[in-house]
Parts: C-alpha cells; structure tokens; sequence
C-alpha cells in the first residue's frame, strides 16, 4: 500500500519512459513519484519512501499526467484553478497556468508534447502551449449533458 500521503490519492500513473516509476497526486495538495522495485512491493510506503515531491498547489490535485516527450515532467492539474508543471527531478514547478474557472476533469497532452488540453465541470476547454506561458485556446466545449426535443 501506498500510505505517503496526508490525503487520498486523486489520481495516478506510470512514467511513459521508466516502467518502476509512478507518480501520485492526493487530496493533500502534493504529487508524489515512487520507484518501485523490480520484485514488486514487500512492504507498504510511506512519506519517506518517495523519490520526488512537488509541493505548490494549494488545494486538492484532481488530474495528473506524464509529458510523452519530456523525460521527468508531469502536468498536473487542481481545485486551486491551476495547472502547473513540474521538473520532477529538481521537484520544482516551471510552468504555472492559474486561469482554470472551475474544478478540471479530463487532462491530456498532445502527442509530442507541445500543447496540453485540460475540460472543466463548468464546460470550458483551455488549451495550453507552455512555451508562450500562456493560454493557446479557451473556449467552451459543448452545452450540456441534456438534449433538446424538436
């Protein structure tokens, strides 16, 4: 089990590039990432366990996803309104994008990396390019769950 965090785990995921390393986002406002050995886990972890933490969001982390590209970068995305991106090794966030209006529910990359898509419960879709450090595109996805009746 995985017990190194002070909230519950919101989301997960394995590094695209290294098969043993997983990253964690929790309730706690924190991500995580962990090494699992090769043999599995024979003990349960703890806070000490970690291999890397970011820490800067200040609220629940909903959403966290590797870069395809970019070895040891993860976007994750919070009830705080932002996305962030972290450097995991140097556990530093290098890209903070603070315009999400409500709580986010799907998050992706595209395939090489360049942009990241992120949908909200209020319906809005940014899309984020973190080479301009700026939004690319916000705009709203669609109307809402119910259809109309002709």
């Amino acid at each position: 089990m995985i017990g190194g965090h002070k909230g519950p785990i919101m989301d997960l995921s394995f590094s695209p590039f290294h098969e043993n390393v997983l990253g964690t986002a929790s309730g706690d406002g924190s991500l995580k990432v962990w090494m699992i050995p090769d043999e599995g886990l024979t003990s349960n972890l703890s806070s000490a366990d970690c291999d890397a933490e970011m820490l800067g969001h200040t609220k629940k982390v909903m959403l966290m996803k590797w870069h395809p590209t970019a070895e040891f970068t993860i976007a994750s995305a919070s009830m705080d309104g932002t996305i962030k991106i972290w450097d995991v090794q140097n556990e530093a966030c290098v890209f903070d994008y603070p315009n999400l209006t409500s709580v986010p529910w799907a998050m992706d990359w595209n395939y090489d990396g360049s942009q990241l898509a992120a949908i909200n419960k209020d319906k809005k879709m940014h899309i984020v390019d973190p080479r301009q450090l700026d939004s690319a595109m916000e705009t709203h996805a669609h109307q809402g769950s119910k259809s109309q009746r002709l």
